[in-house]
């Protein structure tokens, strides 16, 4: 439309054309208009709700029920362009976690061991916010793993900027503590529903966008990230997390 509006454009205005050229000149206006008009937010929002509606969050919450497991999702680190970290969930707090376990990222099974003792045991999952993570990198055109732990903010913003997610994009470290503040632009309404439908997973691993970022501290880290906790007063939610294991070399 664009490239017709000119062309219809100048050549009326080289014949005197005086319709046609009004035509050309309208054409090329809304040519313009619709290069540079945002995309709406509520097809962002569509986007965005299917990437982070998985279908297994119910089934999950189910089985952390009938496990009765009551510990929190520790992220195992991953490397790789749109790689996805693994979530381990002791069965129980005591649990003892090697540094090895990070080896379990390449395996399938669901029940591991997680120490010399065939008692340390856990579950491991694909985290609730995989998708989520994978459009990130898709936007930024950027494995993760690659970055600094100074860069976690500025990716993270720009990021979530690109795909619509917030409007403000904070983030704190404290020696092993790593704080996210997000102003939500959007999946607030998916945030509370999952907070009252599923509260072990939302507690426990995290709903798709707090899942999103453990991974990705995860991945930029090089280090097992264990999920704190996670606030939501109105569109301002708060994530909390703490590194632990081997430093990377």
């Amino acid at each position: 439309m664009l490239v017709t509006g000119t062309v219809i454009g100048v050549l009326s205005f080289l014949a005197a054309i005086v319709p046609l050229l009004a035509l050309g000149l309208g054409m090329l206006f809304l040519g313009v208009m619709i290069l540079f008009l945002p995309e709406s937010a509520s097809l962002r929002d569509d986007r965005i709700a299917v990437l982070s509606s998985l279908p297994s969050i119910m089934n999950v919450e189910a089985l952390l029920e009938d496990l009765d497991i009551n510990s929190r999702g520790i992220y195992l680190p991953t490397t790789g362009f749109t790689a996805v970290p693994k979530v381990l969930l002791p069965m129980t707090e005591s649990t003892t976690i090697l540094d090895s376990v990070n080896r379990l990222t390449s395996t399938n099974r669901v029940f591991v061991t997680t120490g010399l003792n065939p008692r340390d045991r856990g579950i491991l999952l694909n985290p609730p916010g995989g998708e989520i993570l994978v459009s990130l990198e898709s936007a930024l055109r950027l494995d993760l793993s690659t970055i600094r732990t100074g860069e976690l903010e500025t990716r993270l913003k720009l990021g979530f900027d690109m795909l619509g997610i917030s409007k403000k994009t904070l983030v704190g470290v404290q020696g092993d503590i790593v704080t996210v503040e997000v102003t939500l632009a959007m999946m607030r309404q998916l945030e509370e529903r999952l907070r009252a439908t599923a509260p072990r997973v939302t507690e426990q691993i995290g709903t798709p966008l707090t899942s999103a970022i453990v991974s990705v501290i995860s991945k930029a880290t090089g280090r097992n990230v264990r999920f704190g906790e996670s606030t939501l007063s109105g569109s301002k939610m708060i994530v909390n997390t703490q590194i632990s294991g081997v430093e990377p070399p």
